[in-house]
């Protein structure tokens, strides 16, 4: 079980586990640079040589320690070159900071905050290790203890970097310069166009907005196409700056793959005429801002040909800095509904059998900026899921833009055409994002919630009084899952727990532990046609919790539906599962800051994954019966929750995370990490079957991206692809 399961039970790797309680920051010093003061107050620390060499090819963003500063300072850094030039600056305050060092950085230069020291952290795995075993302030043990502990306390410190960094503006910088890497190696690398075809042929649909230059090089883009079997519907409107109209009645009318039309309508109804034009084949529209790589028609033809049954397909993108470099990809996940429902996150460039557009009725004027929004959603809406493919290339190059977190260009107008699409209300949420209203049946289902443990009153007590006292969900029952407890204190708050909520039940399990078995009991004696299996150092803080799980899971296509878990510190916990992360599975983003978006805004809105934690899942009843429950021959104490949302997911079912239900998750922040060698042995005998039955050393998680590392708990580009590159759905 992924970070779950009832607290006698340790489960964990360290891969998808947060740190312990004792802070690494605190058992682990920073390197201290060498200072020397300067005038004016200010301070020149400098870099060690090992860290000036790795910075010698490119740069890379560190994590700082920052030590003799009042907290509430703010600090400025100039990044010094060798020469003494400033390649870069920063502003921080607090302990802890990220900064991005340029290549040939050679020193920082501090001002403000009095006599600042800063201290620098080794980046790489068994640099840090190695730093830690030599400089870690850990109790007196043998080498071969101190290794292991500072292994341990490394490997934690090494995340929360990880989470720093992220948060931070250094991230831009590293960015930048792994993308510019990734890039000259692995786009515009697409293989041989298919041969032309009438029901292959795409037309691009485009209105002629901005100065001629911009038309010119779309143009250009559009020759620049390795796959000819193109042609453009250039929409040009009648009261068009001068020049532009210029170069469309010269240069535009005279091409041979252009057709210019002319026309004072509104931007959705001179798209609607353009779409009269095309009798087969696909379309897609081009946006004003933003060019389509060189193999972006190769691609988006090869799609549609080697998948007759395909509608839509969509690529991944860059973004281009103030100077047009690029500066970042936006590689997306396969078809997640609930994340279009948040948002149009498909993106530019998107192609569509042209006949789908016609019984469709085209785009409705009505929805103003949002048309095209609504006319996704109501091709997406009713139609099955594999018929939606994503291409993990980048085809598309355009600068950066606010939207590019999620958000609609118009939230009000967008509002509209989900709640048209879907029957129910929508908010506008943070950022522009869109919440629809998670409809509850009445009268509302029984939920049964499964609760297994074993003592530990303090931690049990916690969660059944807050989940009692604070959720306005009323219609549930408790199923207690008690295996082999004996402690008084625990048969007594039994009988508070009775007392205060008369529709609860304990049932007895007392077999040695196995996880999944004690939780199939509860099921067994549950009557509720929704399951929630929670565990018992769960705090519930949220009084719509429940409620808005429940209308969730209820959805026809919804099987399961995870809640996001937050740490006593408020830090995430769980914001859903990638599976294939680390050659098993791993919870993203775990200690990042509750309100971090993360890519797309994925951590805070809904959005489809392929696993969520046991620690709190709900299930149907009709998705339990249909793929059976927990394996407890295979998978007794870890991989169980994971193995089941994948069979979830493998019988046509959705696993829906949402950050609209928090709860605190309370044990696993302070868990032991001691094991028995037979303990270990019995995890990754574990491990080892969950990668036989699902291939999980070369599983690319269909919501996570191919170019994305599998190392990395917050979606690292990786240095090459990771996973095959042709285009996908969501299946598992």
């Amino acid at each position: 079980m992924l970070q779950g399961g009832m607290v006698r039970a340790v489960s964990a790797e360290s891969a998808s586990r947060p740190p312990e309680s004792s802070h690494p920051f605190g058992t682990i010093p920073p390197i201290w640079l060498r200072a020397e003061p300067l005038p004016g107050g200010a301070r020149r620390h400098a870099l060690p040589l090992a860290f000036k060499l790795q910075l010698f090819s490119s740069g890379r963003a560190v994590a700082l320690e920052i030590g003799g500063a009042d907290p509430e300072a703010v600090i400025r850094l100039d990044i010094l070159a060798a020469d003494g030039r400033v390649v870069g600056t920063s502003r921080v305050s607090g302990r802890f900071a990220a900064v991005f060092l340029p290549r040939g950085a050679a020193a920082i230069r501090s001002e403000g905050g009095g006599e600042v020291r800063l201290g620098v952290f080794p980046r790489s795995k068994i640099g840090l290790k190695l730093h830690a075993f030599l400089r870690g302030a850990f109790p007196a043990q043998s080498a071969h203890r101190r290794w292991r502990t500072a292994a341990a306390e490394a490997r934690d410190l090494r995340g929360m970097h990880a989470t720093l960094i992220e948060a931070s503006p250094a991230r831009e910088g590293e960015q930048a310069v792994r993308y510019r890497r990734y890039r000259s190696r692995h786009v515009e690398d697409f293989g041989s166009p298919v041969p032309p075809r009438t029901d292959l042929h795409l037309t691009f649909i485009g209105r002629l907005e901005g100065a001629a230059a911009d038309a010119a090089a779309r143009l250009a883009a559009l020759e620049r196409q390795t796959d000819a079997d193109w042609s453009w519907i250039a929409i040009l409107p009648a009261a068009a700056d001068p020049a532009l109209a210029a170069f469309a009645n010269d240069t535009l009318v005279r091409h041979p793959k252009v057709r210019l039309l002319i026309t004072d309508a509104p931007p959705a109804a001179s798209i609607n005429a353009a779409l009269a034009e095309v009798a087969d084949g696909l379309v897609a529209c081009l946006p004003d801002a933003g060019l389509p790589l060189r193999d972006a028609v190769a691609m988006l033809r090869a799609t549609f040909a080697a998948h007759p049954d395909c509608r839509l397909a969509y690529t991944d993108e860059e973004r281009l800095g103030p100077e047009g470099e690029p500066v970042g990809g936006l590689f997306k996940p396969a078809f997640n509904r609930h994340l279009l429902r948040a948002g149009d996150y498909l993106g530019d460039l998107v192609a569509i059998r042209s006949r789908v557009v016609a019984d469709l009725g085209g785009l409705r004027p009505d929805f103003g900026a949002a048309a095209r929004y609504d006319l996704l959603l109501r091709a997406l809406e009713t139609g099955p899921s594999t018929t939606v493919r994503h291409i993990p290339r980048v085809a598309f190059s355009a600068p950066e833009r606010a939207r590019d977190c999620g958000a609609p260009p118009d939230p009000v107008q967008a509002a509209r055409a989900l709640e048209a699409a879907l029957g129910t209300p929508v908010e506008i949420a943070a950022a522009g994002r869109l919440r629809a209203h998670a409809r509850v049946p009445q009268p509302p289902p029984l939920v049964s919630i499964v609760i297994p443990t074993r003592d530990r009153a303090d931690l049990l007590g916690t969660a059944l009084r807050s989940l009692i006292a604070l959720t306005s969900y009323r219609a549930f029952e408790i199923v207690i899952v008690d295996n082999g407890s004996v402690e008084p204190q625990t048969f007594a708050l039994f009988e508070e727990t009775k007392a205060a909520w008369p529709d609860t039940r304990i049932v007895r399990d007392d077999g040695s532990f196995n996880y999944p078995r004690i939780c199939n009991a509860g099921v067994a004696e549950a009557r509720g046609s929704i399951l929630c299996l929670l565990n018992n150092d769960i705090e519930i803080v949220d009084p719509g919790w429940l409620d808005e799980m429940v209308g969730l899971v209820v959805e026809p296509r919804t099987g399961i539906v995870g809640a996001k878990l937050l740490f006593p510190d408020r830090t995430t916990q769980h914001a859903g599962v990638v599976v294939g992360l680390f050659r098993y599975a791993a919870h993203w983003f775990v200690h990042a800051a509750a309100d971090v978006p993360g890519p797309f805004a994925r951590l805070v809105c809904r959005n489809n994954v392929s696993a969520v934690t046991g620690a709190c899942l709900m299930i149907r009843r009709a998705c339990w019966d249909t793929i059976g429950p927990l394996d407890a021959v295979r998978f007794a104490e870890d991989c169980n929750d994971i193995d089941l949302c994948l069979r979830a997911r493998r019988a046509g079912f959705e696993v829906v995370f949402t950050p609209y239900a928090q709860l605190i998750h309370h044990e696993s922040a302070s868990r032991g990490r001691k094991r028995s060698r037979s303990h270990r042995n019995r995890l990754k005998a574990q491990r080892q079957r969950m990668e036989d039955l699902w291939g999980t050393d070369t599983l690319v998680d269909p919501h996570y991206n191919p170019n994305l590392s599998r190392t990395s708990l917050h979606a690292a580009l990786a240095a090459a692809p990771e996973g095959p590159r042709h285009a996908r759905t969501d299946e598992i």
